[in-house]
C-alpha cells in the first residue's frame, strides 16, 4: 500500500430524513472530524481524500482548525497544507454504481488499511492536472485554500454554492482533496457543512471546541394525567448540541434517564427531541414518560446524557432528584390554588468550584415580602452525603427578594468550594412554612465532580 497515496473515506450518505425544526427547511448536514496527515516525501504530498454526497442544491462549507505542526515551523507564515474542492467530474468517467462500491468498502472496513492507493488511481486523473490553468479552471473545480500558518486558530473557509443546474450534472457527488506539502506531521480538525443527509462528530475533534452546550434537567414533575413530565434544556448561550447526536445509536446514543425508585425507564435522543430543540443555544424541550404513571408517593431521579457522551460547559447539573406524589398534592391545578411554588432548579458548581443552589417560584403567585423580616421565614436546607451541613434563611437565600413574584429565581452560592465527589441534597420550606400549589417539589438531589 502506498501510504502517501492512502485514501481515507468518509462517505456521506443518506440515510433517513433529517431532523429539522420546520418540515419546510431542512438542516444542513455537519461533519466534524479530527486528522492526522503525515509528511511528504520527495516532493509526493501525503493526500487524502474526503468524498461527500449532496442530497440538494445548498452551500458547502469547508473549513480547517489547525491544532499542530510537528515540527513547528520557524516561518509562523508558512501554509503547508492545501484544502481542494471539486466534483467527481475531476475522475475519470465513474458509474454510480462504482461510486456506491467505493463507498461500502469504505465504510466496511478501516479505509487506512484497506483503500490503498492503487484503488483510486484508476479514477484519479493526475493531480498536478487537476486543476487545469490558472486563468482557466476546469469546471469541476470549486475551490482552494492553504492553511497551516494560524496554528491556534481557524483557517480560511471555502464556501460553495451548488445550484440546481450544478446539481443535476454532479449527481450530488463532490470530494474534498487534502494535502501536506511539507516534511511535518499536521494535526487538527475538519468542518464540512454540506447540504446532505448524515452527519459526524469525531470525540477527537469535539476536544478542540471553544464553546459548549449545557445540558440540565430542570424540571420534573406529573401531568395531570399522572404521567411523568419532564423539562430538559441547554443554557449555553453560544452552541447546541450537535447534529451528529441525533443519528447515534445503541452504546454510542445519548439518552434521558429516570431511575423510579431503583426501576429505570430511558429514552434516545432523537426519540425525546425529534425536533432537535436541543441544537439551539437557550433552548428547552418537555417530554413525557408516558409508560410511567406515578399514583403514590415516589422518588425520581432524571439524568441526561448519563453516560457522559456530551462534552458540556458543566458537567453536574445532568439530574435532578425530586419527591412526586401524592396525587392530590401532585395534581391540584395552580390556577385554582392561586399559591406560590418554591422548587431547587439547580444544584452546580461556579467557576471557582464554590457550590450554588437555584431556587425558584415556578408558581402563579409570590410569596408575602414580609416573610423576609418574619421570625418564621423558610429555610434553605442543606446536605451532603448525607449529613446535615447547613439550614439558611430566605433572608440570605434571597437578598433581593426575587421569589416575591412568580417566575422569579434566586442563586445562592454557598461559599464551599468543592475539592472531591460528593452528592447535596437541597430542601427548600422543608418545615412547610409557605402554603404552596405542589408541596411535594421541594427537594432536588445532585452528585458533583470538582
Amino acid at each position: 500500500m502506498n501510504r502517501r497515496l492512502s485514501l481515507f473515506f468518509m462517505l456521506l450518505v443518506f440515510i433517513s430524513t433529517p431532523f429539522s425544526v420546520s418540515a419546510a427547511v431542512q438542516e444542513d448536514a455537519v461533519l466534524q472530524k479530527y486528522f492526522t496527515l503525515y509528511q511528504s516525501q520527495d516532493k509526493d504530498p501525503y493526500t487524502l481524500y474526503y468524498p461527500i454526497e449532496v442530497t440538494r442544491p445548498g452551500e458547502i462549507t469547508i473549513s480547517v482548525n489547525v491544532s499542530a505542526l510537528d515540527p513547528k515551523p520557524k516561518n509562523q507564515n508558512y501554509e503547508p497544507l492545501r484544502i481542494i474542492l471539486v466534483d467527481s467530474r475531476a475522475f475519470k468517467k465513474m458509474e454510480p454504481s462504482q461510486w456506491k462500491k467505493w463507498a461500502m468498502n469504505v465504510n466496511e472496513y478501516n479505509p487506512l488499511e484497506y483503500i490503498a492507493g492503487d484503488e483510486i488511481r484508476a479514477f484519479v486523473k493526475g493531480v498536478k492536472k487537476l486543476f487545469g490553468k490558472k486563468d482557466k479552471k476546469p469546471s469541476y473545480y470549486h475551490g482552494q485554500m492553504a492553511c497551516g500558518k494560524d496554528i491556534e486558530g481557524r483557517s480560511e473557509t471555502i464556501r460553495h454554492a451548488v445550484d440546481d443546474p450544478e446539481f443535476n450534472k454532479t449527481q450530488g457527488r463532490y470530494v474534498i482533496i487534502f494535502r501536506n506539502m511539507a516534511k511535518m506531521k499536521a494535526n487538527g480538525t475538519l468542518y464540512i457543512s454540506y447540504p446532505g443527509e448524515k452527519s459526524e462528530l469525531d470525540p477527537e475533534a469535539e476536544k478542540l471546541f471553544d464553546i459548549y452546550p449545557d445540558l440540565t434537567v430542570e424540571d420534573v414533575s406529573l401531568n395531570n394525567e399522572k404521567l411523568l413530565t419532564v423539562k430538559v434544556a441547554n443554557r449555553s448561550g453560544g452552541t447546541g448540541v450537535h447534529i451528529g447526536r441525533w443519528k447515534q445509536t445503541g452504546p454510542d446514543a445519548i439518552t434521558l434517564h429516570a431511575d423510579v425508585e431503583g426501576r429505570g425507564y430511558g429514552v434516545t435522543l432523537p426519540a425525546a427531541d425529534p425536533a432537535g430543540r436541543l441544537r439551539r443555544p437557550r433552548s428547552s424541550l418537555t417530554y413525557v414518560f408516558d409508560k410511567v404513571k406515578i399514583t403514590k408517593s415516589t422518588r425520581v431521579t432524571v439524568t441526561v446524557d448519563a453516560t457522559g457522551k456530551v462534552m458540556e460547559t458543566d458537567e453536574n447539573n445532568n439530574s435532578k432528584t425530586v419527591q412526586l406524589g401524592p396525587p392530590t398534592a401532585t395534581l391540584i391545578p395552580q390556577t385554582i390554588t392561586g399559591r406560590p411554588d418554591l422548587t431547587v432548579s439547580g444544584i452546580r458548581l461556579d467557576a471557582g468550584k464554590r457550590i450554588v443552589v437555584e431556587i425558584a417560584n415556578i408558581g402563579i403567585a409570590g410569596l408575602d415580602p414580609s416573610l423576609w423580616n418574619s421570625g418564621s421565614q423558610p429555610h434553605l436546607n442543606l446536605k451532603m452525603n448525607g449529613n446535615g451541613w447547613s439550614n439558611v434563611s430566605l433572608a440570605m437565600v434571597d437578598r433581593d427578594k426575587n421569589l416575591a413574584k412568580p417566575g422569579g429565581r434566586a442563586l445562592y452560592s454557598t461559599g464551599y468550594v468543592l475539592r472531591q465527589n460528593a452528592t447535596v441534597r437541597a430542601t427548600i420550606d422543608a418545615d412547610n412554612v409557605i402554603a404552596e400549589g405542589n408541596e411535594s417539589n421541594n427537594t432536588t438531589e445532585a452528585a458533583l465532580r470538582p
